[in-house]
């Protein structure tokens, strides 16, 4: 097949795109396919895109402008296949204020939190610790733990820098995990990873620096918790509408799964969760990277039929 990558961007997660970009290109080459890598930070990328008229165009993009549903858009009004979610999910679960209010409708566990509205001090139901967190990124980035209201204004000055929407989440000390998910109407779960760092906190040097964080397949939690979280993982994949695949973020008090975020395009990168969940399932990368395009051409031909 002719595969273009879609890869790197403008977004702060541009650095994390290029190496899964790469990562995914020499995966579906190793697999015999004809790949192009083109970057979403260069103008000249549509009209390559359309030169190339792709089989699939696998979306390799972390952050705003890639995993919120406006390259996804663009693929949708060009008729060309693309992978992970549509339109509708990517946009919702790059907005973590909209998936945690849909998520509290549906009675699945997240915790607590309060939206800020810029230049007012906010009040909180609950106690430091708490969470400050930038609504639109990913990696981590721009959230900070804050023990007190100083520290917490600090925190939220620094998140508007960044994003445009801020909310502040009760801290919950618990054990992390994360839970991959592979298909379209009948999703697979993969292992459930327990994620273990230095800091207790998986904070972006955590997730990209090799050894600075450990996953731990299969998690060390009793069996009954575990289905609890797969299950809890299963319904937010269904209720948000994602498709192909996605990692949840979870941690879990007292027995009890709390969903903290849904990446619709998780990290392909050699520190990333999602690929070894797969290989601890027997998935290789290169297996799985071509499993996401089969995917992604699978949802598209459904959705021309209805």
């Amino acid at each position: 097949m002719k595969i273009v990558v879609l890869y790197g961007g403008n977004s702060p997660e541009r650095e994390v795109s290029l190496l899964s970009g790469k990562a995914v290109g020499k995966a579906l080459r190793r697999k015999g396919h004809n790949i192009l890598l083109l970057d979403t930070a260069k103008n000249t990328f549509v009209k390559n895109i359309l030169k190339a008229s792709p089989d699939c165009v696998f979306v390799a993009l972390h952050g705003e402008r890639g995993e919120d549903g406006i390259v996804q858009g663009l693929l949708e009004t060009l008729n060309i296949p693309y992978t992970g979610s549509g339109v509708r999910a990517s946009a919702i679960c790059m907005n973590k204020i909209v998936t945690k209010k849909i998520l509290t409708y549906h009675k699945i566990p997240t915790p607590a939190f309060v939206e800020v509205q810029k230049d007012k001090c906010p009040r909180l139901p609950f106690s430091f610790p708490a969470v400050v967190k930038p609504a639109n990124m990913g990696s981590t980035i721009g959230i900070k733990v804050v023990h007190n209201k100083k520290e917490m204004l600090t925190a939220i000055k620094e998140c508007f820098k960044l994003d445009s929407e801020v909310f502040i989440e009760e801290y919950i000390k618990g054990t992390e995990v994360t839970v991959g998910i592979l298909g379209n109407q009948k999703p697979e779960l993969l292992p459930v990873i327990e994620i273990e760092t230095a800091t207790g906190f998986y904070d972006y040097k955590a997730k990209y620096t090799p050894g600075g964080s450990r996953h731990i397949i299969p998690a060390r939690i009793d069996k009954k918790i575990v289905k609890k979280i797969e299950c809890i993982a299963l319904n937010t994949y269904k209720i948000l509408g994602c498709s192909g695949f996605a990692r949840m973020e979870i941690i879990v008090r007292k027995g009890t799964p709390y969903v903290l975020d849904v990446n619709t395009i998780p990290g392909m990168t050699d520190t990333s969760l999602l690929p070894d969940a797969a290989r601890a399932k027997g998935i290789s990368f290169d297996e799985l990277c071509e499993k996401i395009v089969k995917l992604g051409i699978e949802r598209c031909q459904k959705q021309k039929k209805e």
